[in-house]
């Protein structure tokens, strides 16, 4: 039995479902310019730091404005996270598929090349359950 049946019959999953939401992830993480990487880390990391010492060595009470702040800082951190697993199960999958001769289809746009990957996923599946 091959190494990508043994991954197709331990991960069954919609693979077009999870490279819809890889793709939506990339674009809210991609670091391409300068602004975007310093946008990145003052959201990630210097922000909930300067709330959580501001609220704790200047003794400033906890209004509704901290919790929302710490509330997108842990919503953007689950994010991340996410993004972090998916591309790992997707790099896999480019790993797979390429150590068979694919892809299979090809698209000059990188916004859409995760879909080639979900695509030979898919057929391989297809093919081993047909």
């Amino acid at each position: 039995m091959s190494e990508l049946s043994q991954y197709i019959l331990l991960h069954s999953t919609n693979y077009f479902q999870i490279a819809e939401e890889f793709v939506n992830l990339h674009t809210l993480f991609k670091q391409e310019t300068l602004f975007e990487t310093l946008n990145f880390w003052i959201d990630m990391i210097f922000y909930p730091l300067y709330i959580v010492f501001s609220t704790l060595w200047f003794e400033q009470p906890i209004g509704i404005f901290t919790v929302l702040s710490i509330h997108k800082a842990v919503s953007k951190w689950q994010q991340y996270i996410r993004f972090l697993q998916l591309q790992e199960q997707t790099d896999e999958w480019k790993r797979l598929i390429q150590s068979i001769g694919g892809p299979f289809i090809s698209t000059n746009d990188e916004t859409y090349h995760m879909y080639v990957y979900a695509d030979g996923m898919q057929r391989s599946y297809n093919t081993l359950f047909s």
